[in-house]
């Protein structure tokens, strides 16, 4: 079978555990109001089961028996009126003994099958899940039912997600930036376009996780007796580009660090016996085999002798030439070791 299509029906298996008559003995239904879920589901069946040997029907529920517009022609669609009804919802129905029965073997060897719980719960959440946001900037994840069940703590525990389920509340609730990290990798939130939404919106919103006072001050210059930029040490350490570039300028004015910008990027080191330099300079120092003028070297090298000006006095600054009484440019002795970038 296509990986896809089993990774497609693993989702709703999810989402006919969550929403559809799980109990019944005689047909697959699945209620939805959202209709991309719907159309997955219906999609699906679809491509499990020969479409010719059943009877398919779409009832639409709406406050005022609303005509919604869908794009079948293959199915039966009856619009129906449900007062309480906040927004349309649909219901997709196959009335079939045999269907069901195979669809339930499907949905039990899924079950059992550790690949596919992304997927499961992944269907699961979008159908019966919810992200709560509260004062204080709480922020919660949340699976509705009635009572515990095996099976889905069996999904929740595969990811080593951490739960508290209380029947009072009806709820599973899922808190801490870790579970939400696991939400995050596995996508879990993402097939319901609205859960999705809200939930990106809120993970993003997480502040950097809370580190002891002077641990980025203190922890950097162990880091960089190699040369790294803000970016790798962002990554490293887990925080924004911005804050590390805070604190290295913070280092640098109490002379703790040194940086070298080389082709726009800064290359940050507690090594005072390094200095950094771009391959363009480096052909700089190569050529300085003996003194030259400033215009001796921008032939060599085929450019302006204003740009071999500026090289040359950004490697004075860096004290590996200088200008001699000749007003030619010689390298200098230096014990410092040189690394090319």
């Amino acid at each position: 079978m296509d990986p896809n299509l089993e990774n497609q029906i693993g989702e709703c298996v999810g989402l006919w555990l969550a929403e559809g008559g799980v109990k019944s003995n005689s047909e697959i239904t699945f209620t939805n109001n959202c209709f991309p879920l719907v159309d997955l589901f219906k999609k699906t069946i679809n491509k499990l089961f020969i479409p010719s040997k059943y009877k398919q029907r779409i009832y639409i529920y709406s406050k005022d028996g609303e005509r919604v517009n869908i794009p079948y022609t293959d199915c039966v669609i009856k619009y129906y009126v449900h007062k309480r009804a906040t927004k349309p919802y649909f219901i997709f129905r196959i009335a079939s003994v045999s269907i069901l029965k195979e669809w339930k073997k499907i949905v039990n060897e899924m079950l059992n099958k550790n690949d596919k719980y992304q997927f499961i719960l992944r269907g699961f959440f979008a159908g019966e899940g919810n992200i709560h946001e509260g004062k204080r900037s709480v922020r919660v994840i949340r699976i509705s039912q009635k009572e515990e069940k095996y099976f889905i703590n069996k999904l929740l525990n595969y990811f080593n997600l951490k739960y508290t389920f209380t029947p009072s509340n009806r709820n599973y609730v899922i808190s801490n930036k870790s579970n939400w990290d696991i939400f995050a990798k596995y996508l879990l939130a993402d097939l319901h376009p609205k859960k999705k939404e809200k939930f990106w919106r809120l993970y993003n919103s997480f502040k950097e996780e809370h580190y002891v006072k002077n641990y980025l001050k203190n922890k950097i210059p162990e880091l960089i007796n190699e040369p790294k930029t803000s970016k790798e040490l962002a990554k490293i350490l887990n925080r924004s580009q911005a804050r590390i570039s805070e604190v290295l300028i913070s280092l640098k004015k109490e002379e703790m660090v040194n940086n070298y910008r080389v082709r726009s990027i800064d290359y940050w080191t507690t090594n005072k016996e390094l200095v950094i330099i771009s391959k363009v300079k480096a052909k700089y120092l190569h050529l300085l085999d003996k003194e030259k003028t400033t215009m001796e070297l921008s032939k060599e090298l085929n450019v302006h002798w204003k740009s071999s000006f500026k090289r040359l006095g950004e490697l004075n600054k860096l004290k590996l030439v200088k200008l001699n009484a000749n007003k030619k440019w010689e390298k200098t002795e230096t014990k410092k070791r040189i690394w090319v970038i």
